[in-house]
């Protein structure tokens, strides 16, 4: 694949995954649900370190198992909206990783909501595709145990955040589109299965995302 190759079909995967995306005022409603119920438990606000860990604990639950059903030629578009639109941009294997794209970046952008309510829409939205691009381009790219792959994709990440924000997701979905299309040109994702790998790979990526983000998010908790 050539830089011009590798800027389109970038491109072509970050306007999909752009379109179908939650709003960040979408993931603030679905995590003001778990505080909600948190508080119906536990009859207190969900305030402390721990506290969020339990909720962050949830959400990647919630996303691991959506992303398990995930795939452009399976999955219910009641279920995972935006899979209509995916295949219309991309055709029928790239919508797969568009979609599971597209669960990650929405965990993601709950998790910043846990984290980090006091920052703009904007600022969450890019700190969601950041975390999530980086952490899944990371273990896409890497063969390893996934503690290590954990650990080196937490520090991508961080190198990521100090970029400029449009320029970095940019990077990132380039990055995501050219190591899948080296997997899928050495049949290294098997037949059938378009990007997803499958169901327990996407299951395992998801989480091991969402264990990045907490571990970054965090950090930044004071």
């Amino acid at each position: 694949m050539n830089h011009a190759e590798g800027e389109l079909e970038g491109s072509r995967l970050q306007k999909a995954v752009e379109t179908i995306v939650m709003t960040p005022e979408a993931a603030t409603k679905l995590v003001d649900g778990y505080r909600a119920t948190f508080e119906d438990k536990f009859k207190r606000k969900p305030e402390s370190l721990e506290d969020r860990r339990r909720i962050a604990a949830k959400i990647i639950g919630r996303y691991s198992k959506l992303s398990a059903a995930a795939g452009a030629a399976t999955a219910a578009p009641s279920v995972i909206p935006g899979i209509g639109t995916a295949v219309a941009v991309l055709g029928g294997g790239a919508a797969d990783i568009a979609v599971a794209l597209k669960l990650q970046v929405d965990m993601c952008m709950c998790l910043v909501e846990v984290y980090e309510t006091e920052l703009s829409s904007e600022d969450k939205k890019h700190l969601a595709f950041t975390i999530a691009l980086a952490g899944s381009a990371e273990q896409m790219a890497t063969k390893g145990g996934k503690a290590a792959v954990q650990k080196i994709a937490e520090k991508l990440v961080y190198q990521y955040l100090r970029g400029p924000a449009l320029v970095t997701i940019k990077q990132l979905f380039k990055r995501v589109s050219i190591t899948f299309t080296q997997k899928a040109m050495a049949k290294a994702i098997p037949a059938g299965v378009g990007v997803a790998f499958s169901g327990s790979t996407n299951y395992v990526l998801t989480r091991v995302v969402g264990r990045v983000a907490v571990a970054v998010l965090a950090k930044d908790v004071k």
